[in-house]
């Protein structure tokens, strides 16, 4: 989620203290540097945006992640208002940090709860990036004079409601979408809120020979078909040592929905890999591409994102 949502959701939990809100009560200190630590692992940027994209959502985004941080944050708070604030500290900062990966598990990028044991990030997703929906039903429970934890109580209740409806919604989606589909054999659906219109669901659905992209809204019953795409019979020779890079081995990680696709031009073969979750302006938002050379060895890899293209070592 957004950094907004995330410190609404740290004062949100810090309130269920009975604390009212001040930015020098280390209950509330604690509990928003921890509902964005997280996200703190944004400085691994330093050493280029594949060094990032390889580690967000992975530590900081899991239990022992969230412990750690939640430690360091105790003991920067510790030299300050003292030691005998340490615990206290220490479980308000873990509960911002539960509060945001929590949250982040109902968006489409998901987290890696259990890392280092498993690395895969897992997901239910029923929310975008940034919901003004939700925003707003953090912010209405301020409105009334209430005890501050009265307003936590309601801004919870808000969120888990407002998550049943949107599962319900998305569940609703997912029948209409397999009805269309029933003259098919579905391997594998996945379906995620639209990244470019509010009441609209995102979907892939793998069938024995096809995939398809397409977007089905949730007020309007109509599905529209972005891609659609042959799945090839078996993955040849250059595919498998693609995937094997580590520019492959990122997107076995990154997603669950990847579509390989060989293009020959003169003496090199490039393999695109495409995240089939992202559709926009008639292309996948995210993909890759790794060449190969006569010899079947990968000497170019470039990763495609939102438009920009990074060059990525072999």
């Amino acid at each position: 989620m957004d950094s907004l949502s995330h410190a609404m959701l740290g004062i949100a939990v810090a309130g269920l203290s009975g604390h009212m809100p001040s930015i020098g009560d280390p209950v509330y200190i604690a509990s928003v540097l921890g509902s964005q630590a997280p996200d703190f692992d944004l400085v691994a940027q330093v050493h280029g945006n594949m060094a990032y994209l390889r580690q967000h959502r992975f530590f900081s985004h899991s239990l022992p992640g969230i412990g750690l941080l939640a430690l360091a944050i105790a003991g920067g708070l510790s030299l300050y208002f003292g030691s005998t604030i340490f615990v206290q500290a220490l479980f308000w900062a873990f509960a911002g940090g539960l509060s945001h990966i929590l949250i982040d598990y109902f968006n489409t990028h998901g987290v890696a709860l259990l890392w280092p044991f498993k690395r895969d990030r897992k997901s239910t997703p029923l929310l975008n990036v940034f919901d003004p929906i939700m925003l707003l039903l953090m912010v209405i429970p301020y409105v009334y004079s209430l005890p501050m934890r009265l307003v936590s109580l309601a801004t919870f209740g808000a969120i888990s409601s407002y998550l049943i409806l949107r599962y319900l919604l998305r569940r609703r989606a997912s029948a209409w979408i397999k009805e269309h589909f029933s003259n098919h054999t579905i391997i594998k659906m996945w379906i995620m809120p639209s990244l470019r219109h509010l009441f609209y669901w995102d979907f892939v659905i793998e069938t024995t020979d096809r995939v398809f992209n397409g977007r089905r809204g949730i007020l309007h019953p109509t599905i529209s078909i972005s891609a659609d795409l042959q799945k090839p019979k078996g993955f040849s020779t250059l595919t498998q040592k693609a995937q094997q890079t580590g520019l492959g081995q990122f997107f076995n990680l990154f997603t669950p929905y990847s579509f390989f696709e060989e293009q020959a031009e003169n003496d090199l073969v490039r393999v695109r890999i495409y995240d089939l979750r992202y559709y926009a302006n008639q292309q996948f938002i995210h993909s890759a591409t790794i060449v190969f050379d006569q010899q079947e060895t990968p000497n170019e890899c470039y990763l495609h994102s939102m438009g920009r293209t990074l060059k990525i070592a072999v």
